[in-house]
């Protein structure tokens, strides 16, 4: 016989995902569907697999679905509506900084397989720029749950403003 049985952090994590996109996206007629799913889901442990099933399905066919093809994140949900937050308003900035002025797009390069090329417009370079932030904040966000002192750590919070405190190490001169 099948197991459909899921531990609870993992589904505890999913649901988490879920419930964090209804509350900042319009998921129209899913709404009642998916909090269905979810309530039986956290209630029957042993079908839970089924349940994740069913909302997957249901966002197969959504263009801003929470639910990614890889290696799903191990970061707090939090954490990852923090780094959403920040990343989303930095790249509508690099977006309107690339318009500005033409001379963004003939200085700016990807670099690529193809070496330096052009990036093709503000969207682009705003993906990639947020990308790389991302990616900053989270090995930030990583030295601060271990500890480690002599990196730059972020503890995931942002302000009211949606700006961020990162802590640097500071450096001792000799001398």
């Amino acid at each position: 016989m099948a197991d459909y049985k899921m531990e609870d952090n993992k589904w505890n994590a999913k649901v988490a995902m879920i419930e964090s996109h209804m509350e900042s996206n319009d998921v129209g007629d899913m709404a009642a569907v998916l909090q269905w799913n979810l309530t039986q889901g956290t209630n029957d442990t042993d079908n839970r697999k089924r349940y994740w099933s069913n909302i997957t399905n249901m966002f197969a066919t959504v263009g801003n679905s929470p639910i990614r093809l890889g290696k799903a994140s191990t970061l707090p949900q939090a954490i990852q509506d923090s780094l959403n937050s920040v990343c989303a308003t930095y790249a509508q900035g690099l977006t309107v900084l690339f318009a500005s002025h033409p001379v963004y797009g003939d200085a700016l390069r990807a670099r690529g397989q193809a070496g330096y090329t052009a990036y093709t417009d503000g969207e682009s370079y705003a993906s990639a720029q947020s990308k790389n932030l991302r990616s900053r904040l989270t090995g930030y966000y990583n030295n601060c749950v271990l500890q480690k002192g002599d990196e730059p750590q972020w503890d995931g919070s942002t302000t009211k403003t949606g700006t961020f405190k990162v802590t640097y190490p500071t450096l001792e001169v000799e001398g």
